[in-house]
Order: structure tokens, then C-alpha cells, then sequence
């Protein structure tokens, strides 16, 4: 919309995101209320500041208004929002526990740039390459943040994938998926757009994600240090990337 800013197509984009991140951390705070009480998490469930099914309540009305924004923005952009939604409820029901909790984050990561896009009523051909450059990623980060809680989630019975690869080889996947991540991002940008500026998203990404390997190595208060490394440079990525090419 660099040209003619659509405000009220921009304010229903952020209905829809915020409804549906929302929707997928509050019903995840809610299947794991049991979970979190026996870890001590301290969340709003478990120090009595509201219900778990008043948390589950709000997480469907979140998803259906997520939904209806959508529908707002048109048929594309509502057909995302229910592989989005349906990828963010299905991990927290179901695939949270299992080898799959990866699946829904490798799906619906790349999906976020594309609500955007639709609502923006464009979707140049370049886009395509959010699709393996956010797959990647959000494995990636997915591990990461799931490496600081590995032992208290073996504790409590959760089996993810994190946890069933264990810390050493799922900081190892981690790494190789934001390596990659950063590399096609890299390869892409040069092909199709500035290179300057996706040459320093890159850049940042890989210091970033550098810095994260030693302070990962100091025990689960390092890891936690380390996956908020690798967010921002995911971000830093991300915004190189898409400054670059300029879909």
C-alpha cells in the first residue's frame, strides 16, 4: 500500500493478527494450566487472576473474530486466516506433545507475511520464497524456545520435539534450520532485489545467531538469552529481506 494507504483494510489486518495470536496463546495457556501449576510458572491461571475455562472462552471468541476479519479482507486473505488458526489450535491440542510440534510453526510462520500482502490486494511472485525462508525459521525458533524449559518439560511429562531430541542435537537443528533460513534469504535477496540491504539484514542475522551458540551453551537462563538472539535476528532478516526485494 506504498502508494495509497488503505486504513481501513490496514485496521482489519490488525484485527485479524492480534485476534489470532491471541486465540493460539490463550488456548495454550489453558490445555496447559495442569502443566504450568506443577512447574510453578506463575501464570494468570494458576495465581487465580482468571478462570481456565474463562481463558479457553476468550481464546474461541479470539479465533472466530480472527476469522471474520479475514472474511472482511476477502476470500484469500479469510483462507489464510483458517490455516493459520487451524495450525495454531491444532499444536495446542494436539502435536504440543507429539515428534510433529514443529509441523503448525513451519505452516503458519510463513503465512504471516502473506496476510499483508492479501490485504493489501497484491502478491507479487517473490513472495514465494517467504514460504521455505519462514518454514525454516520457524523451526528454528520453535526449538529455541523450547530448549530453556527441556528438563522442566520431561519433568511434567511434555513431549515435543525439543524435548525428545534433547538439548544437544535440538540446538543442533536449530542452528542448521536459521542457517539455511539465512542463506536462501541471502541467495534470494541478491537475485531479485537491493543488495546492499538484504546483504545487512543478513548480516545482523548471522552475528546475531553467532552470539546466540555460547550463551545457548550456559544452562537454561543462557538458552532463554539465546532464543531471544535468534528473534531478532529473524527480525533483522526478515526486514533485510523484504526491504530488498520489495514485493
Amino acid at each position: 500500500m506504498r502508494a495509497e494507504p488503505r486504513w481501513d483494510r490496514l485496521a482489519l489486518l490488525a484485527g485479524l493478527l492480534v485476534c489470532n495470536q491471541y486465540a493460539a496463546g490463550a488456548l495454550n495457556d489453558a490445555v496447559d494450566a495442569e502443566a504450568d501449576a506443577a512447574a510453578d510458572r506463575g501464570k494468570p491461571i494458576q495465581r487465580g487472576a482468571i478462570s481456565r475455562r474463562a481463558v479457553a472462552t476468550a481464546a474461541v471468541v479470539a479465533g472466530v473474530a480472527s476469522l471474520g476479519f479475514g472474511l472482511a479482507l476477502g476470500p484469500a486473505t479469510f483462507a489464510l486466516a483458517v490455516v493459520g488458526l487451524a495450525c495454531a489450535f491444532t499444536y495446542d491440542l494436539w502435536l504440543k506433545g507429539t515428534l510433529f510440534s514443529a509441523l503448525p510453526f513451519a505452516v503458519a510462520v510463513p503465512i504471516v507475511p502473506l496476510f499483508g500482502y492479501g490485504a493489501a490486494g497484491r502478491f507479487p511472485p517473490v513472495l514465494w520464497w517467504a514460504w521455505p525462508i519462514g518454514a525454516l525459521l520457524a523451526v528454528a525458533t520453535h526449538l529455541a524456545d523450547a530448549l530453556p524449559d527441556v528438563e522442566r518439560d520431561r519433568a511434567t511429562g511434555v513431549r515435543g520435539l525439543a524435548t525428545r531430541l534433547g538439548v544437544g542435537r535440538a540446538a543442533a537443528v536449530a542452528a542448521a534450520c536459521y542457517a539455511a533460513a539465512v542463506a536462501m534469504a541471502l541467495y534470494s535477496g541478491l537475485a531479485a532485489g537491493d543488495r546492499p540491504v538484504v546483504v545487512a539484514g543478513a548480516a545482523l542475522a548471522t552475528g546475531l545467531g553467532l552470539a546466540a551458540l555460547p550463551v545457548g551453551a550456559r544452562g537454561p537462563g543462557g538458552r532463554r538469552v539465546a532464543y531471544r538472539l535468534l528473534l531478532v535476528g529473524m527480525a533483522a532478516l526478515a526486514l533485510g529481506w523484504a526491504g530488498a526485494v520489495r514485493p
